[in-house]
């Protein structure tokens, strides 16, 4: 593998962990990004990087072979991935393996009960539907070019610059921690590294969950955020008094409730994330945040 590209399809915040663990592996990486100011910033690091708007046409870029990690979310609407599908309608020939970042929002609200890989997905919000149906694409484009696939389902991402400060700050109300579910995370640099492990495995299966094992609730989660940080502790609200005033999108975070089992992906991908502990992990990602600036 060390010798063949690794193409990062939407490479921005956990994409661009995962350039800088390639990169100090000596691996070459084609980073592919929508915005210009993505575009200068990565090749200000010396990465290759291509500019790609999957929401229009665009030109079919020449890659040569390689490995492919594709990152982009679907649109914000309908139940399918337009977006997955241009992509892979415009490759010139097929890469040698891909790894799909899905969500565990595919199994939908299992009001905190255990899902594993052999759970059948069954989402319950359009955010599902539309992961579930790119995963499908992904399977399908694998199975007509005799590649492999590789579907990480990824819950709630956490790390430097992606914690709830200002929300805490501004005391925005909260859910009582005992109000919703067990929730599932993993910090940024545990997801690209994963990824990693994801590309390097042999195996047969396809669909690994990922996760820190750990299981704090969204309440909790930001009670730790805030006691770590040095916060007061923002507003708590009972959750049906809170669900009156968020959007639909928010009102699926707080509502849907399983707990993810990352066995497979300790046992069979060998991976064993660096943050198991939640607030190992916070403290860390604000350490790195008190550091940058």
């Amino acid at each position: 593998m060390a010798d063949e590209t690794i193409t990062i399809i939407g490479c921005g915040y956990t994409g661009s962990r995962l350039a800088k663990m390639c990169r100090e592996s000596q691996q070459d990486v084609h980073a592919i990004v929508r915005s210009e100011a993505a575009r200068k910033a990565l090749e200000a690091e010396g990465f290759r990087t291509s500019l790609v708007d999957l929401d229009s046409s665009f030109e079919p870029l020449l890659l040569s072979g390689g490995f492919h990690v594709y990152m982009v979310p679907p649109p914000s609407s309908g139940d399918t991935d337009p977006r997955i599908l241009r992509w892979l309608d415009s490759l010139d020939s097929p890469p040698k393996g891909i790894v799909y970042l899905s969500t565990t929002a595919v199994y939908g609200d299992r009001g905190g009960a255990t899902v594993s890989e052999d759970t059948e997905p069954a989402p319950s919000s359009d955010r599902g539907r539309r992961r579930l149906a790119a995963e499908t694409s992904v399977r399908q484009y694998a199975a007509r070019h005799g590649v492999y696939a590789r579907i990480l389902r990824v819950p709630g991402i956490y790390g430097p610059d992606r914690l709830p400060l200002a929300r805490i700050s501004e005391r925005q109300p909260i859910p009582k921690p005992g109000d919703t579910g067990p929730g599932n995370r993993i910090h940024v640099d545990d997801l690209a590294a994963v990824c990693l492990a994801a590309i390097r495995y042999r195996g047969a299966l396809e669909v690994f969950n990922v996760g820190d094992g750990e299981h704090a609730s969204m309440g909790d989660y930001f009670l730790r955020v805030a006691r770590i940080a040095g916060l007061e502790n923002p507003p708590q609200l009972p959750l049906d008094e809170l669900l009156r005033n968020v959007s639909p999108a928010m009102r699926s975070f707080l509502t849907e409730s399983r707990r993810v089992d990352v066995s497979r992906m300790e046992h069979e991908l060998g991976f064993v994330p660096r943050y198991r502990d939640l607030d190992e992990g916070i403290a860390a990602s604000l350490g790195e945040r008190r550091a940058a600036n």
